[in-house]
């Protein structure tokens, strides 16, 4: 009986040191695989990390790049509209087109204040087809122009809101020009706006 009793300790004893090995062991091999999923997960990061320049240098030489038209060939028309007017009504303006809202539009400086950062992260990096700068390089209008191409992405009057109420806070005109707008029509539009926006400026 005593022997017995012993022998049945001893292979209690050997199954809970066999068990505890075996619960050792897997744990240690799913630490492993933890970490290799973790290193893998790091790997993937750092490898597709788009602040990095060397990537933003291989995702380029990795494809084929062409040149298209920085226009629509409906907003060409609005375009040119644009710079008839400024020869013939202010010689010492200028324009440019699909400018981000960020090179123009600044948060008051509160490098602590997170209201600012997430201000002008929401409008940033929204373009705006038409800008209009006076001779001292400052923003006089904004002109958008809802052609076929305005709303390919489906989220349009959105990102349109965005805009609005961003340039409205900026305090600059916005000139929206509807799709087949004739030209002479785009030409007095722009004269009505820029005109009240200059009496508003210098009044």
């Amino acid at each position: 009986m005593e022997k017995m009793i012993i022998l049945l300790a001893i292979g209690y004893a050997v199954g809970f040191y066999v068990r505890d090995r075996r619960a050792k062991e897997a744990l240690a091999q799913q630490a492993a695989v933890r970490q290799q999923e973790d290193e893998r997960r790091r790997q993937y990061r750092q490898e597709n990390d788009l602040s990095d320049p060397q990537n933003q240098l291989r995702f380029i030489d990795e494809c084929s790049l062409k040149a298209v038209p920085p226009v629509n060939r409906e907003a060409v028309r609005v375009l040119y509209a644009i710079d008839e007017w400024i020869k013939d009504m202010q010689p010492d303006w200028r324009f440019a087109f699909e400018v981000a809202m960020g090179g123009f539009i600044k948060t008051p400086y509160a490098p602590d204040d997170p209201r600012q950062k997430r201000a002008f992260s929401s409008y940033s990096g929204k373009r705006v087809d038409f800008l209009l700068i006076d001779r001292y390089g400052l923003p006089i209008l904004v002109i958008e122009y809802h052609g076929t191409g305005h709303d390919l992405s489906g989220d349009a009057d959105d990102r349109m809101a965005v805009k609005r109420l961003a340039l409205q806070k900026a305090g600059i005109p916005l000139l929206e020009i509807p799709e087949k707008m004739a030209r002479l029509q785009i030409m007095a539009a722009i004269s009505e706006v820029a005109g009240a926006a200059l009496r508003v400026k210098t009044g």
